[in-house]
């Protein structure tokens, strides 16, 4: 763990000395330093000389709490390409804000007419929301329609991004609130998975589906044989490389309406890849789970079980163009055969669920999932994704 050394007040040639004194004799104490500047208020360049010092001692050095002004001398000397920067974040209260949506890693609260922040659960890091914060910029400019992401701040003990959104309202809220509105927002809704996977991210700096997939394979030691995991790596290889957005979460709570637009939210997942694989996440919870725990639906989704089986037929009718119930049973059933998938893959994607569900989805994916393997990549040769 770094230990942390606090800057002060103004650093200059008059203490400049002083301060590497003190810097190294902690460094040679306790090994490689991070440096808090929350106090600092200017820095020369005999200060800056002093930090290139200890960060050719240690390798690398990260400074966090960074206050605008050192920001822009730190940018106009080029010291923000030398250091790692972390600039001093805004502190932002929810207290009497309205709760707009809940998901499992965090709440949506509206702080303004032209404002959301979504706060993040505790034991999310920095560095995962600041990756949310850089996937939700790549799609955006990508044309996505996603929410405009603006700077990470404090939210009492938690984290938050603050995104740009005016009167917007989760379309979970639509469906309970506007019934009467069902069917247009279901075809919006419908047409939105659709549109995102019609764009292609080709150089977005966007991580592969199947290579986040195949990591996963790694952490199943104990779980499976290895002939097992040879399978799972066989099959999850053959599935085809594409350069369309997979969302990874896509339902009724990650989707705003504004002004009749739809915008996605919570871009945490998103990837590159087969739009199966957004197609099995949601099969599972707009239908499989709503058949198994209906209980859940509302806490996750914010519609009923009923509404959200409902509403995955309008996805699959919209989503595939047709109205034969036969075409959309023999998709939906290869849909369900790639949903088996990530259960097969639940001990690590999800460390912390409780032991005796990871042991029930392995072996219901050893029963379910892997006799049907290779019918399910011949299926998909001819799926229209």
């Amino acid at each position: 763990m770094n230990y942390v050394y606090k800057l002060s007040g103004r650093i200059d040639s008059n203490n400049a000395k002083q301060l590497e004194n003190d810097i190294m004799s902690e460094y040679y104490a306790n090994g490689t330093l991070m440096l808090d500047a929350e106090k600092l208020e200017y820095i020369s360049s005999a200060g800056l000389r002093v930090l290139l010092k200890l960060r050719k001692k240690q390798g690398g050095l990260e400074i966090i709490n960074v206050s605008h002004d050192i920001r822009d001398i730190l940018e106009v000397t080029g010291f923000d390409n030398l250091l790692t920067v972390r600039a001093a974040l805004r502190e932002v209260s929810v207290e009497n804000c309205e709760l707009i949506g809940k998901g499992g890693n965090g709440s949506v609260y509206r702080i303004s007419n032209d404002e959301i922040i979504k706060v993040y659960s505790k034991n999310t890091s920095r560095e995962s929301i600041e990756n949310e914060r850089r996937l939700a910029k790549s799609a955006f400019v990508a044309g996505i329609p996603t929410a405009i992401a603006y700077d990470t701040v404090k939210a009492g003990d938690s984290l938050g991004i603050i995104f740009e959104m005016v009167k917007a309202d989760v379309i979970s809220k639509k469906f309970i609130n506007e019934p009467e509105n069902f069917d247009e927002y279901a075809k919006k809704y419908a047409r939105l998975f659709k549109d995102i996977h019609s764009i292609d991210l080709s150089g977005c700096g966007l991580p592969s589906t199947k290579q986040i997939y195949l990591d996963y394979l790694s952490e199943l030691d104990g779980w499976y044989t290895g002939e097992e995991t040879a399978r799972l790596k066989h099959f999850i290889e053959h599935i085809p490389e594409k350069n369309t957005m997979v969302h990874g979460d896509f339902h009724t709570n990650n989707i705003m309406v504004q002004d009749d637009e739809l915008l996605l939210i919570d871009m945490a997942e998103i990837s590159c890849g087969d739009p199966i694989f957004d197609l099995a996440a949601s099969y599972y919870t707009h239908k499989l789970n709503p058949a198994r725990d209906p209980n859940s639906v509302m806490r996750y989704l914010g519609i009923s079980a009923e509404t959200a089986i409902r509403l995955w037929d309008v996805i699959m009718r919209y989503y595939f163009e047709t109205d034969d119930s036969d075409t959309v049973d023999k998709y939906n059933s290869v849909i369900k055969g790639f949903c088996l998938l990530k259960a097969a893959l639940i001990p690590a994607i999800w460390v912390n669920m409780p032991e005796e569900r990871k042991k029930s989805s392995v072996e219901a994916a050893k029963k379910y999932f892997f006799p049907q393997m290779e019918s399910l990549l011949e299926a998909l040769a001819d799926f229209p994704s």
